[in-house]
């Protein structure tokens, strides 16, 4: 389990993690503010967002895994 001080990055406001303009406008225009609200939703679930690309998608996955966070990426 990460301690509190880990889930803080979880909880963080997308705009200022240091993502891309684009995926940062997409997340916000679906209603997601923070990776905590990313993290419900499948990878494939969110590449059937409009405005979702592939390309959005592997910046995610590579920020999360780079952040020691891949294991909450589509959990089984």
């Amino acid at each position: 389990m990460k301690n509190d001080d880990t889930l803080a990055l979880l909880y963080s406001p997308i705009p200022a993690l240091g993502l891309s303009l684009e995926l940062t406008s997409v997340t916000e225009m679906h209603g997601y503010y923070t990776l905590a609200d990313l993290i419900k939703h499948t990878t494939e679930e969110l590449t059937h967002l409009p405005g979702f690309t592939q390309h959005l998608l592997y910046e995610y996955v590579n920020f999360m895994e780079a952040n020691g966070y891949g294991d909450l990426i589509d959990p089984m």
